[in-house]
């Protein structure tokens, strides 16, 4: 009898144990709890790695993280489930903290180059008036100069599409206002920020912080100078300063 009283007890709480085993995967993090099924835990890590906002995450890294998840997915015990877990979810949050620097960074230089180009614009005009008043004239006064001639061209011509594409990118950057043209980018900007993550994430694990601001405006203004050259047509070029050269 003893021996059926012991039985019964001993399935009692092995249904017990069975039935709390699904919920034996529970951990917090970041004031979050993380409670269920591995599946459906497994799931909710899934849907945070690739939630929008780590979109911008450098790709080189993107495979790093992949490979943790991977290894949080296939981990079928739970004290080692939540052991790789977090080590995910530190490298998550680790990057999350890299893209609040990198937009904030990025929104800076895009309000300091709106700024810059309103007085770059003048500046400009008048370095291309300047080498087509010298061309004009040399043209006349010393028409057989023809290397002197040559040299003027190439620099009227190389101020023509300085200016033209000045204008260009002046025109795309007036449109970018507030924190919207970071986060939510065009096509321009989401193309900028994912060819230079990798480039800023490395300046920030090197501790250059100080260095991202001056590199961004590098950067960004020789990707829109090549991004300028097909579409521009320095046949329509108005001056905007000067009325007649």
């Amino acid at each position: 009898m003893k021996f059926l009283a012991f039985i019964s007890v001993f399935l009692i709480m092995s249904h017990g144990n069975a039935q709390e085993n699904p919920n034996t995967y529970r951990f917090s993090y970041k004031s979050e709890l993380y409670k269920g099924t591995r599946f459906d835990i497994t799931t909710k890590l899934r849907a945070l790695k690739n939630n929008s906002w780590f979109t911008n995450i450098p790709e080189e890294k993107q495979v790093e993280l992949a490979g943790l998840f991977k290894r949080v997915k296939d981990q079928p015990i739970p004290r080692l489930y939540r052991k790789d877990a977090i080590v995910f979810l530190d490298a998550l949050y680790a990057y999350e903290e890299f893209l609040t620097i990198y937009d904030n960074a990025l929104y800076e230089v895009i309000q300091h180059l709106k700024h810059d180009m309103r007085r770059l614009d003048f500046k400009f005009e008048r370095q291309f008036t300047k080498a087509k008043i010298q061309l004009n004239r040399t043209q006349k006064e010393a028409k057989n100069n023809i290397e002197r001639i040559d040299l003027l061209r190439k620099d009227f011509h190389d101020t023509q599409i300085k200016l033209v594409s000045h204008r260009w990118m002046k025109k795309k950057m007036e449109k970018y206002n507030g924190m919207s043209a970071v986060k939510k980018p065009d096509k321009l900007i989401k193309e900028f920020k994912k060819a230079e993550a990798m480039n800023i994430f490395t300046m920030i694990e090197e501790k250059k912080m100080d260095k991202i601001n001056s590199y961004l405006v590098d950067q960004i203004i020789d990707f829109f100078y090549k991004k300028s050259l097909p579409e521009i047509d320095l046949d329509k070029l108005e001056l905007d300063y000067i009325d007649k050269i």
